[in-house]
């Protein structure tokens, strides 16, 4: 049986960091995001009425996701001790990627005749693993 390689908590958050810093373009990010299987759903307002290829607006979403990733292969590399660090650490930081697409504009102003409160849900969509 393997043993797992544990890594510290400083040199995952500075992969990540690195990841972030060096994104690819707005158009690969684009692609990622699609294979991500990222969903918007309409809770309120007019979802037509939105710009979904904002160039602010993918990024932030594709850091979202990579964000995502990035635990997910992670958190099994941690001692029990620092998972409970890196889980605030990380909370932290997608609490933070949320504001920020709470603050971005996607509204396509030539759709909008009138000032509406527009709610949409961002999930991803997931397939559960059978376990046989």
């Amino acid at each position: 049986m393997k043993k797992k390689q544990t890594k510290d908590i400083k040199t995952i958050l500075a992969d990540f960091e690195n990841l972030l810093r060096f994104k690819p373009s707005i158009n690969q990010m684009h692609e990622e995001i699609q294979m991500m299987k990222f969903k918007v759903r309409p809770l309120n307002g007019d979802v037509l009425s939105l710009n979904l290829k904002s160039d602010q607006f993918v990024s932030t979403l594709w850091s979202l996701g990579k964000l995502d990733e990035f635990y997910q292969k992670k958190i099994g590399s941690l001692k029990q001790r620092d998972r409970e660090i890196f889980n605030k650490i990380f909370e932290e930081i997608y609490k933070k990627f949320q504001e920020d697409l709470n603050k971005i504009n996607i509204r396509q102003l030539k759709m909008v005749k009138y000032r509406t409160s527009l709610e949409v849900e961002i999930f991803r969509e997931r397939r559960l693993k059978k376990t046989n």
